[in-house]
């Protein structure tokens, strides 16, 4: 590997991480969409070092956000009983069974849609003390949808689990964001053993992308309860769209 590309995976996990931080979403669609489009790597190639790389993320994350008492633990893991032993099937038995361009198209009508729902589906903004008594079979059904999203295709831990947080537990925009950090841990955690027991993660850019991860997402975790509910849901539409629309024209 030469050194501009060790710096430019370094640079995209840096941005990455301190995207995902800041939205509690990981960032994972973006690290897929780079690594097929900028280093072109192939779809399940792609999703297994996001994966790894994105898991460093939410790691860090979930620990500064824990700090701060912005976790809340119950709902994250009531969800994580649906999503970890899915994200895990999903990643030994769907990643790679997917053909490269329509991958890439799913994986960006996948992106738009979910922009479209961030900006046309009004979020609920309860007031950051709000706790509810976890909805145990509505929490662990959804959190099995978003392992096969997460485990399968890289995407969908924070992008769907952040408003879907804040409509089935009423928490407010910051509280779902650091709550999904550990959500997408232990998810993550799950999917990673399975992308590494098929093969799929390319360990060589590993390094590299993990350095950029934590530093970035250390960086994004301690910035982001300065930004306003409005701000942080205006900043994942935005990287939906960027990351979505490339993706779609390279399929076609």
């Amino acid at each position: 590997m030469d050194a501009s590309t060790a710096v430019g995976l370094f640079l995209l996990a840096f941005a990455v991480g301190t995207y995902g931080s800041v939205i509690g979403a990981g960032g994972g669609f973006l690290m897929v969409a780079g690594l097929v489009l900028v280093f072109d790597l192939t779809g399940a190639t792609a999703v297994g070092t996001s994966v790894v790389t994105t898991l460093c993320i939410q790691a860090t994350g979930a620990y500064t956000y824990t700090k701060k008492g912005l976790v809340d633990r119950p709902t994250a893991l009531w969800f994580a009983v649906g999503s970890i032993p899915v994200a895990l099937l999903s990643a030994v038995f769907l990643a790679d069974q997917i053909p490269e361009r329509t991958f890439e198209l799913i994986i960006g009508v996948l992106l738009l849609a979910l922009a479209a729902f961030v900006v046309l589906v009004p979020s609920p903004d309860a007031p950051d003390g709000t706790t509810l008594p976890p909805r145990r079979g509505a929490l662990a059904g959804a959190g099995s949808l978003i392992g096969v999203l997460s485990g399968g295709l890289g995407v969908g831990a924070g992008l769907v689990t952040v408003p879907l947080l804040g409509r089935l537990q009423q928490l407010s925009a910051h509280r779902a964001a650091a709550t999904t950090t550990l959500v997408g841990t232990l998810s993550g955690a799950a999917a990673t053993v399975g992308h590494t027991v098929v093969g799929n993660p390319e360990w060589s850019y590993v390094p590299f992308t993990i350095a950029g991860a934590v530093v970035g997402g250390r960086a994004g975790s301690l910035n982001a309860g300065r930004l306003s509910a409005r701000v942080v849901l205006a900043l994942l539409a935005v990287g939906l769209v960027v990351a979505g629309v490339p993706l779609i024209v390279s399929a076609i």
